[in-house]
């Protein structure tokens, strides 16, 4: 039956990616379906309205999860919807780039855990700018173990030294790859540099590498469209580098909307086809990307991977991995305290004015303590002392 399914799925799919006008009106409704549907979870949350008593013993970070290791906050790249070329320009963003010491650590930590999926991306950058970036993919899926290692990258690095071949080879699970769209002047225009060809050739021969192997990564092409779908569908790069290779594995979206990036982002950022998001009410309850925790470059632990100001050492840093395990770091009163701020109103910076804003809700908790509950049962069945 799954499988039945899987398979209409991907008819659908397939019809909607391969036609241009349906292309257009499907992308054009989901912006007005997903301003509908986030409001209806809003009021969902509001009614749910899960008390920072009920919250509290589960805040911490779960094996059930997902750690990002921010490898670098460097990027190749000045996208218009993306904060890092205004922070760079501000000079208030302090870069670099994880040692292989630093990374380690918190993948053994989190294997430890019982930590199944390890993102490699940062809150800004690119992994692939990292020169130890195959090192750590290898660590983390081949000797720590991880089966479900993935990061997004823009593909502009993915040719070099055959980057696209050795990720496959290592057994990387996943990568997604932010792009404009198949046009060389809307690529330059958004992503502000003249990296098209190679971005494309990238992508082109990741796709045909992955499926000469039997393709074992999922791939997906997230455009940052100028342009409507249907000139990316229609367009002649499109139809050579990307739709030999889209299949149920490999495949290709839009972007509905844009965030703000806390209102670093606004109107005037956007161009032709790009929308911003709306800015969504703002609950006295937190926000479902306070519960992961992403590791800087230089140890320090920050709650929420998704968004930044001004620097990624702001109010939301909670501790360094080099004072503290991820575990105390993530159940730390530094950590609590910013989330248990949300309810009287007292938020980071950083989230005031984002419209990345996923408020709690029960089914999210409700998967959190189930979470909990299998690794404690995990955990006493492998404990001599419980026999």
């Amino acid at each position: 039956m799954n499988n039945f399914l899987h398979q209409i799925g991907w008819r659908v799919y397939r019809a909607v990616h391969a036609n241009g006008l349906l292309a257009d009106a499907v992308y054009s409704g989901a912006y007005y379906y997903f301003q509908i549907t986030r409001r209806l979870a809003y009021r969902r949350a509001k009614r749910d309205n899960i008390t920072p008593e009920e919250l509290g013993h589960y805040h911490g970070l779960q094996n059930g999860g997902n750690l990002q290791t921010g490898v670098t906050n460097i990027c190749n790249a000045k996208c218009t919807f993306c904060a890092y070329p205004k922070v760079v320009a501000n000079k208030t963003l302090q870069t670099g780039v994880m040692t292989f010491e630093i990374f380690k650590r918190a993948v053994d930590e989190w294997v430890a855990m019982g930590g199944k999926s390890l993102d490699l991306t940062p809150v800004v950058g690119d992994p692939l700018v990292d020169p130890g970036i195959l090192e750590k993919v290898d660590y983390a899926v081949n000797q720590a173990g991880l089966k479900n290692v993935f990061l997004t990258t823009n593909a502009i690095l993915i040719n070099k030294n055959d980057t696209y071949k050795k990720l496959i080879d290592l057994g990387i699970a996943a990568v997604f790859i932010s792009t404009q769209g198949a046009s060389k002047e809307a690529y330059e225009k958004i992503y502000g540099v003249k990296h098209y060809d190679e971005a494309m050739s990238g992508i082109r021969n990741l796709m045909e590498y992955n499926r000469s192997k039997g393709e074992p990564a999922r791939i997906v092409v997230r455009f940052r469209n100028h342009e409507k779908p249907s000139a990316i569908i229609r367009s002649p790069d499109f139809k050579i580098y990307i739709q030999p290779f889209l299949s149920a594995r490999v495949r290709v979206n839009y972007t509905v909307d844009f965030d703000n990036w806390g209102g670093t982002i606004t109107p005037e950022d956007m161009s032709g086809f790009m929308k911003l998001r709306k800015l969504p009410p703002a609950l006295n309850l937190p926000c479902m990307a306070l519960f992961g925790l992403v590791v800087r470059h230089d140890g320090n632990v920050r709650l929420c991977g998704c968004r930044l100001i001004r620097n990624d050492m702001d109010d939301l840093v909670v501790g360094n991995l080099r004072d503290k395990s991820l575990q105390e770091i993530s159940r730390s009163p530094e950590a609590w305290e910013i989330i248990k701020g949300f309810y009287s109103g007292k938020r980071p910076e950083t989230c005031r004015g984002c419209t990345q804003y996923h408020p709690i809700n029960r089914q999210w908790l409700k998967g959190r303590t189930e979470n909990l509950a299998a690794a404690n049962h995990e955990e006493t069945s492998i404990n001599p002392a419980s026999y």
